[in-house]
């Protein structure tokens, strides 16, 4: 309200209160227009008049020059909450990250205790849940040898020391190569990336029949492996 003195009349007075009301009525749609929320919108509202008030006076006021202002403080509106979020984010990815690589240290697990040939079976089957026919079509072998190198790997697996370490079995290029498929095979969710491979490690078949790989909708089971 503008009090009533000196420097204006009434007349003057009640234009003034008109031309203020006419404003600020303008001024709450055009902040809802902005914010789609009433709340938000009530609070633009505030803000601008405050700004107004600060840097302007009531001669100057008008509508384009209102929106202008209701339309800066919503911009900073967006980009503090923008912002804020974005925090949020950073600060949810740098807790979510694990300190350590938990799928390297299977790998390895898997190769300082296993052949490479139970070390490929037994992600096959318990990662990917392969059945025993279809990993020995896979390794070109039989069931029965499947079953047995499975059997041999969780036996490894629960010795608190390993047998033999895998350097014994491959050269340095193929458990360099092993090591790196069975992370990505497994980091990927993929067995494609394990299948591929195997024709290129003589250690693990020499002439294998690779047929179609059957993909299952199980997630991996990593605690089978590492267990």
């Amino acid at each position: 309200m503008i009090s009533r003195g000196s420097l204006f009349t009434d007349d003057e007075i009640q234009l003034t209160e008109e031309k203020l009301n006419q404003l600020y009525v303008g001024l709450q749609k055009y902040s809802f227009f902005l914010a789609q929320n009433k709340c938000e919108a009530d609070d633009l509202v505030q803000e601008t008049v405050l700004k107004a008030i600060q840097y302007y006076g009531v001669s100057e006021l008008n509508a384009a020059l209102l929106k202008k202002i209701a339309y800066h403080q919503w911009i900073d509106v967006i980009r503090k909450r923008k912002n804020e979020v974005l925090g949020v984010l950073e600060e949810e990815l740098v807790k979510d990250t694990p300190q350590h690589d938990e799928l390297l240290d299977t790998v390895k697990l898997l190769l300082n205790k296993l052949t490479p040939k139970q070390a490929v079976i037994l992600v096959m089957k318990e990662a990917f849940r392969f059945q025993i026919v279809e990993i020995a079509d896979l390794m070109d072998t039989t069931e029965m040898a499947v079953k047995s190198l499975l059997h041999r790997a969780k036996k490894r697996l629960q010795k608190e020391s390993s047998l033999r370490m895998i350097d014994d079995y491959l050269s340095i290029e193929e458990r360099e190569m092993l090591s790196t498929t069975l992370y990505k095979a497994l980091q990927a969710e993929d067995p494609t990336v394990l299948i591929d491979c195997i024709t290129r490690i003589p250690s693990l078949v020499q002439t294998p029949q690779l047929v179609k790989q059957k993909q299952s909708g199980s997630p991996l089971n990593l605690s089978c492996i590492a267990a």
